[in-house]
């Protein structure tokens, strides 16, 4: 047998120690941009020295939330997608709807009748059985049958009723019903998003709150790095976990949006990226940067500027990896000397909701 591994961080560090493969199966390693030249003894290459030869009998992909980009690097260099085993089993690669599945999911891409259970135990149970059993249940439990969802609800476009946006649906829907009522009660304010990524979640708030300012706090390159090594440091979070939000831009996230034009971008670290805006009032704001620091300093800004009836969706607070959020909201209520009005959310990230 012949072996690429394609990533060389935690997982792949983590996944050669199982010793599943011998030394002489695994022919080196692949990065997307090579950012050095051996990794445990092996050469590693970037996909267009991969096209060259074909010469090999799987790639596995050994890097979370990035299955898309490394199938079009595979297309464009000709690479055989056939080949190619992804751990991370989330999103059906064609964007079916629900009601077509299954179909292709990402580990395999190409519709390959690759048996990965037989040809790597170890790798599947690791890293594929979980994501791929929680995968099919999210697909029963997702929607409530007797959700009033109204005509004009965004998730029942096609837009947002996607694979991405229904395995989360508790969190997205019950955001829905929020906007609603903050709608109806009229509270005031404009509304915001630390930590946009790719926009999925300011996607569906710019589309609620049509009528109101949306900004856009993010360094649209993944996180500050020093925070990152501390999180790292204390356990929190695998040493491929940065890479995995590096996958943006401004203009994707513009491009995405419903009403781009109602949306403020402000990029760099926040909060340095809020001056200027200190008087400004909110009604809706989410949290989503993962990490303790981050998560202090946005609930410091924000709850104060939230108006009466406001709310904010914090991501992660039960999260059982990223354990900083909720470090980060006990700090804050102590520095207020009050408890916030929490509630928590049963969604794919424990979501909290907090109430002004």
């Amino acid at each position: 047998m012949k072996v690429y591994i394609w990533g060389t961080g935690k997982i792949a560090t983590d996944y050669l120690k199982k010793e599943e493969l011998a030394d002489d199966e695994i022919l080196g390693f692949i990065e997307s941009k090579r950012t050095k030249d051996f990794f445990a003894g092996k050469k590693i290459y970037e996909p267009l020295d991969i096209a060259k030869s074909n010469d090999f009998d799987y790639i596995l992909v050994c890097v979370k939330n990035s299955g898309k980009e490394i199938y079009k690097l595979c297309k464009e260099f000709n690479i055989d997608t056939n080949k190619i085993i992804l751990i991370d089993n989330w999103e059906w690669f064609d964007g079916s709807r629900l009601t077509n599945l299954p179909k292709k999911c990402c580990r395999k891409i190409a519709d390959n009748d690759i048996n990965v259970e037989k040809v790597f135990p170890q790798l599947y149970e690791e890293y594929i059985k979980e994501t791929e059993v929680q995968a099919n249940r999210y697909i029963i439990i997702s929607k409530n049958g007797y959700d009033l969802v109204e005509k004009d609800s965004p998730m029942l476009s096609d837009e947002f009723n996607t694979i991405g946006y229904q395995t989360d649906y508790f969190r997205y829907r019950t955001f829905e019903l929020v906007a609603n009522e903050i709608i109806k009660e009229k509270v005031k304010g404009n509304v915001a998003e630390v930590g946009v990524f790719r926009g999925a979640f300011s996607k569906l708030i710019n589309k609620k709150f049509k009528d109101r300012i949306l900004y856009l706090f993010d360094t649209f390159e993944s996180f500050d790095r020093e925070e990152f090594h501390d999180e790292w440091e204390a356990g929190r979070v695998p040493g491929a976990f940065m890479d995995g939000f590096k996958n943006t831009s401004v203009r994707l996230v513009l491009d995405s949006m419903p009403y781009p034009e109602m949306c403020v971008i402000r990029k760099g670290l926040f909060p340095r990226t809020a001056i200027g805006l200190e008087n400004e009032e909110y009604a809706f704001v989410s949290i989503d940067v993962d990490f303790e620091k981050s998560i202090l300093e946005s609930l410091r800004y924000f709850y104060q500027r939230l108006s009466q009836g406001g709310v904010i969706f914090l991501h992660d607070y039960n999260n059982r990896f990223l354990e900083g959020v909720k470090k980060a909201v006990d700090v804050y209520e102590r520095e207020i000397g009050i408890s916030l009005k929490k509630i928590p959310l049963a969604d794919e990230g424990g979501t909290l909701v907090l109430i002004k």
